[in-house]
């Protein structure tokens, strides 16, 4: 009666309070709540709404803590305790395990809790990590394994880190007789799971038996030996009115009362700690799992309209791998990983319509969540997965148009198309195999252009390759947030502060210095160019010199995509990435010499230095050609004035028309050539521009 008395007065002061005064009341009810579940007994149907209403209110408290506050730990356990229980006594959804998992895996790297509960957050861990694998077993691993099919690296690291817990839970102090018992065959189950999923294919057989045996025998005894039930209950959390509504430095410690230690013969044997799984690793393991190749294009494919059920398991691999991938990975988790995670979720739910656990529509519910989760990162996103969050976020918006996820999508590139529209870039495209996604800057809608139709006539591409179209000007950037930053810049023009850079090291043979000489007049010329050079060409010259409007590199570039400048001495992408160029928001033009992959990571050193844009080369093009085409490319910027990517583009089309060429534009080296064909596309296609 005194219970039902203070439940009532908590929910009226619940009805009149919002946000951190609710955390006192929410607290107290859960723990009413909670001790009414735990009397009527875990898996009972008529204990099930309390226990919810217990979850829902310390889910509530937990979020108003700030990380590291001891207070939001304890909650975490209690909270994570009590969803595992749903979970595992009442058949709770998959949604559960996982917040759970996060919840307790927090609360035991936690430091200063009372005792008791790491003990038995780690003791809930395990037997989470238990539950995901004998699922795992359900639908489909044991078959596979005994076909001799490797074990899924992330089936393995979930076994590992089920018996590191258990493991932990025995090695606890003053751990009760009934506790021991329940954690001793716990572990010896885990530890079966681990050797079955861990047992290496022997010869030509497809599978040893003898893991699989053991592990069928060990069921076996966990059924007989916890039939009954040991259970566990979460001690009560603190005293609620004077530690929700005190100062946190004045709370006390926990006194936990736990039986004494019972003499036992099971003594654990010591292992070393398993390694913790990698993330690039497991990032390799879902890559092969889907056939190798790239992931998005393979992820994409499966949620085409019309496209083939899955075959059986891989999605529910693809959900273990990209799971353990976001965990591994923690704050350090990608938009592509996050991503990743929320299709193969989004599949599982999409095409298990009824699989016995429920589940569907929380699976569903938490690809919408992890797909909220990267949204804030896509635009920084370097691997192209944003048509692959793009059209999720359509399918998700069909199934619950309420989510208006494409919507929250849109607003998070609103940035982005507001920066490029300034500067008269039409559209952002990401490349796709069937044609390409467009994010357009004047209306910031998404849309997708198939093969064959008409392209925008001022491009941004993130990643490559790009479009061979003399109807567009065309750019390459790594993001679309390098693309909003580089548009912030205001291009120098290329004649205000000219800097060539020609054969520093004397080994490059005769070079058009003196061309580029008379395109500008007021340059600083560096290198070995006989009299009237400003300098040797050195580190040191180049890098006292990146305020330059224009960087002409006439050099080497070695394997490690350094420059190869006089002393002889190289400058590596990192030390210019190090320096700042011109100061303010201004930006100049660099040009890198034909060497084609090798000078990539200059071309990202010099954008990230304070260039707006740098022309480089996708593959290496002959001497000759390329000392044509770059003379045709500073015409183009001097004396046509033209911007850098549109110069670009004029110089493909000079190419495609190699008779409009004047014939004082072309070098020495290429007079009576005549085993050289200018409208290759290989030699067009191989200049292109980094950056705007």
């Amino acid at each position: 009666m005194v219970n039902d008395d203070k439940e009532k007065r908590l929910r009226d002061q619940l009805a009149r309070l919002t946000g951190p005064a609710r955390v006192r009341p929410l607290m107290e009810l859960s723990q009413i709540l909670a001790d009414r579940y735990w009397r009527i007994g875990p898996g009972q149907a008529s204990g099930q709404p309390a226990l919810d209403e217990a979850i829902a209110c310390l889910v509530e408290a937990h979020g108003m803590f700030g990380p590291g506050d001891p207070l939001r730990a304890q909650i975490a356990a209690q909270s994570g305790w009590l969803l595992s229980a749903r979970h595992v006594a009442h058949g709770g959804p998959n949604e559960d395990r996982e917040q759970a998992i996060e919840l307790l895996e927090e609360a035991v790297a936690a430091v200063g809790l009372p005792p008791a509960f790491p003990v038995i957050a780690r003791f809930a861990l395990g037997q989470l990590y238990v539950a995901g694998l004998s699922r795992s077993l359900a639908s489909g691993n044991l078959a596979e394994r005994l076909s001799g099919a490797p074990a899924n690296p992330a089936t393995l690291a979930e076994a590992e880190r089920a018996v590191q817990c258990f493991r932990e839970v025995t090695n606890a102090e003053q751990l009760g007789a009934e506790v021991a018992e329940a954690t001793k065959v716990m572990l010896e189950l885990a530890e079966a799971m681990r050797d079955f999923y861990g047992a290496p294919k022997r010869g030509a057989a497809p599978f040893d038996l003898g893991p699989m045996m053991r592990l069928m025998t060990k069921i076996q005894e966990m059924q007989q030996r916890m039939q009954g039930g040991a259970g566990l209950q979460m001690p009560s959390l603190f005293d609620l009115s004077a530690q929700a509504t005190g100062d946190p430095l004045d709370r006390p410690l926990a006194v936990v009362t736990v039986p004494d230690r019972v003499e036992e013969t099971f003594v654990p044997t010591p292992r070393p700690a398993p390694t913790p799984p990698d993330p690039a690793t497991l990032r390799r393991a879902l890559r092969e799992r889907l056939g190798g190749g790239e992931p998005d294009s393979a992820l994409a494919a499966l949620l085409r309209p019309g496209a083939p059920t899955p075959q059986v398991g891989l999605v529910d691999d693809l959900v273990g791998l990209a799971s353990s991938v976001a965990h591994a990975a923690g704050v350090g988790a990608t938009a592509q990983d996050r991503i990743t995670l929320a299709v193969a979720l989004y599949l599982r739910g999409r095409d298990d319509a009824d699989d016995g656990w429920g589940d569907t529509d929380d699976d569903v519910r938490s690809a919408a969540a992890h797909l909220l989760a990267a949204t804030d990162a896509l635009p920084a996103d370097p691997f192209g997965v944003v048509p692959l969050a793009v059209d999720l976020a359509g399918l998700l918006d069909e199934r619950h148009p309420a989510g208006r996820l494409g919507e929250t999508l849109r607003a998070s590139f609103a940035p982005v198309a507001a920066a490029l529209h300034d500067v008269r870039v039409a559209a952002l495209g990401w490349p796709q195999a069937d044609g390409m996604l467009l994010l357009h800057t004047e209306t910031g809608r998404f849309d997708r252009v198939g093969p064959g139709r008409a392209l925008p006539d001022r491009l941004a591409v993130v990643g490559g390759p790009l479009p061979d179209d003399d109807q567009v000007v065309v750019s390459a950037v790594t993001s679309a947030r390098q693309a909003a930053e580089l548009a912030r810049r205001v291009p120098m023009r290329v004649t205000e502060a000219p800097v060539l850079v020609s054969d520093p090291r004397g080994d490059r043979g005769p070079a058009e210095v003196e061309r580029l000489r008379r395109l500008y007049p007021r340059s600083v010329v560096l290198g070995r160019v006989g009299p009237g050079a400003d300098g040797p060409g050195t580190p040191d010259d180049v890098l006292a010199h990146l305020d330059a409007s224009m960087l002409h590199l006439d050099c080497d570039v070695d394997a490690d995509g350094a420059l190869a400048l006089a002393g002889p001495a190289a400058l590596a992408p990192a030390a210019i990435t190090g320096r700042a160029g011109r100061a303010g928001a201004e930006g100049g033009l660099a040009v890198l010499p034909p060497v084609g992959a090798r000078s990539a990571p200059l071309a990202d050193a010099l954008l990230t230095a304070g260039f707006t844009a740098v022309v480089d080369w996708v593959r290496p093009v002959p001497r000759p050609v390329a000392t044509l085409m770059l003379t045709l490319l500073h015409t183009e910027l001097v004396r046509g004035g033209l911007r850098p990517a549109a110069a670009v583009r004029a110089v493909g089309r000079r190419l495609r028309a190699p008779g409009r060429i004047a014939p004082t534009l072309l070098p020495a080296a290429l007079a009576g050539r005549t085993d050289l064909d200018f409208t290759d596309p290989a030699y067009r296609t191989a200049l292109v521009l980094r950056g705007l």
